[in-house]
């Protein structure tokens, strides 16, 4: 499988959490990774606290460029989507196969949580 993004040749990584182990593929060049259906669902969910959230994800010009699927024999274009946790990180969907393309950076901004954000947001709760 080939890089949506720079057509470098995918790796398998192995990514491991509390629930075990997932198998992705990621780009050695550029960074991206391929997540099959549901693979981002059993990790997006570790979120790392800190201080200071410092996002180092591409340009929204970047997030926009028209990516193919690099899953599916007829690489359709893969639709847009802003992240429910964290709106600046603009993923990557395949309509067909139900796969997500992460750009470099854009899994770790949807996994880190701004420490005062969320003390704020369960002071609310607690009103």
């Amino acid at each position: 499988m080939y890089c949506p993004r720079c057509n470098s040749l995918l790796e398998e990584k192995t990514i491991n959490d509390l629930s075990g182990s997932i198998q992705i593929d990621s780009c050695p060049s550029c960074g991206g990774t391929w997540f099959d259906k549901g693979e981002l669902q059993q990790i997006e969910n570790l979120v790392e606290l800190s201080i200071i959230e410092i996002r180092n994800i591409p340009t929204k010009k970047q997030q926009l460029e028209k990516l193919k699927c690099p899953s599916c024999n007829l690489h359709p274009t893969l639709s847009k989507h802003q992240h429910q946790r964290d709106k600046k990180v603009v993923f990557d969907y395949c309509d067909v196969c139900h796969g997500i393309w992460l750009d470099k950076g854009e899994l770790e901004a949807i996994q880190k949580d701004n420490l005062l954000k969320t003390i704020g947001t369960l002071f609310k709760k607690m009103i």
